[in-house]
């Protein structure tokens, strides 16, 4: 009874390791084809990674390799890149700039690809034969090591990223507004899940290893359901950010009736309903710099970029509901540039103060 109790439990384990694997790698598919945008593939990517990742600790964890000891590493050279990524994804999201890979960010992936090297050349037996004297053998250190190492990673890039801009720059009552608890219960989660993990494979503990890895699902479903909560916050960071940073300012050399005039003739042309406008794409169409137009913005209006556009946006949708005839709107959502419906209503509350369908139905009744 014993027995059969124990390999429940091994099952259960996983399953629910499995699933989050699998509800990652779908989520991450299903972003790669609904959206094109160059943040939007390095998001799918590190979601993917992140899939990979629980599928090689449910193998590992529950014994199950000894079925399939090929699965086990496949999630580290990918997860290495993820933690790079990572970092220049943070800055496309609360710096507003453009994604540029540089090639120091593919090293630790290409390094651990050497050192999984002798791991793959090795039979099936070979490999359990490693895996199972993981903790004794040299080349396991090594292997320990780099489970280890994807960790550190990841904390790495996201702690030099909070030490260079959000520790400077943004203020800790943002965290605690409500509109951010949500973001802010997903931050100290991951730190939490990290940090538990990195002491569990430094120490050698396995049941902090294990922790760590069953946390990981419960992170990513939460952050599934959440995300349009995230999307404020992330603006609110954003704003914060840049108005610290502006304090110097780059604007004294550029004449401003000169972006005035430019952008004026931008939105006549209605540039804003592109959905692959970026502040960087915006900056080169009116001949400045991407961090010149950002603190122009904040200068000038108070507010950055995608608050500038979306008011343009809003203004084009408002006119599409006023149309007699109707359309859908999803496809209104589209026109006016934005790449999803549940985004287009947020903004569109936020902007009008009720929501689109609300919006058509008070101006038949006007």
């Amino acid at each position: 009874m014993e027995t059969e109790s124990i390999s429940l439990n091994v099952l259960f384990e996983f399953l629910w390791m499995g699933s989050g694997a699998i509800f990652c790698i779908i989520w991450s598919l299903s972003n790669l084809v609904n959206n094109h945008k160059k943040s939007d593939l390095i998001w799918s990517f590190i979601l993917f990674s992140t899939g990979l990742w629980l599928l090689t600790g449910s193998f590992m964890f529950t014994g199950f390799y000894l079925f399939l000891p090929s699965v086990v590493f496949i999630h580290i050279p990918s997860v290495f890149l993820s933690a790079s990524f990572l970092y220049y994804y943070l800055e496309y999201l609360f710096l507003e700039k453009e994604i540029r890979f540089h090639w120091i960010g593919f090293l630790p992936s290409l390094l651990a690809i050497g050192l999984l090297f002798p791991y793959y050349l090795e039979s099936e037996e070979g490999k359990i034969q490693i895996l199972n004297t993981i903790q004794v053998s040299e080349y396991g250190s090594i292997l320990s090591g780099l489970n280890l190492g994807i960790k550190l990673s990841i904390l790495l890039s996201v702690g030099i990223f909070l030490i260079r801009e959000w520790i400077p720059n943004v203020m800790l009552s943002i965290f605690f507004t409500k509109r951010a608890i949500y973001s802010l219960v997903f931050i100290l989660m991951v730190w939490i899940d990290l940090f538990i993990g990195s002491i569990g494979f430094s120490l050698q503990i396995p049941f902090f290893r294990k922790l760590s890895a069953y946390l990981l699902p419960i992170l990513m479903y939460f952050y599934y359901f959440t995300r349009e909560l995230w999307e404020p916050f992330v603006s609110d960071v954003r704003d914060n950010i840049q108005k610290n940073k502006y304090e110097k300012s780059k604007l004294v050399s550029v004449p401003l009736e000169t972006i005035d005039q430019k952008l004026y003739e931008l939105m006549i042309e209605k540039v804003y309903c592109d959905e692959d406008l970026n502040l960087s794409k915006l900056a080169d169409m009116v001949g400045v710099k991407s961090g010149q137009l950002s603190e122009y913005f904040h200068k000038r209006y108070g507010f950055g970029f995608y608050h500038y556009i979306n008011q343009y946006r809003i203004e084009e949708a408002k006119r599409y509901l006023l149309e007699p005839t109707e359309r859908t709107i999803l496809s209104i959502a589209d026109a006016v540039g934005f790449n999803s419906k549940s985004t287009f209503n947020r903004v569109f509350l936020e902007k009008v103060g009720i929501t689109p369908t609300d919006f058509r139905k008070q101006s038949k009744l006007s």
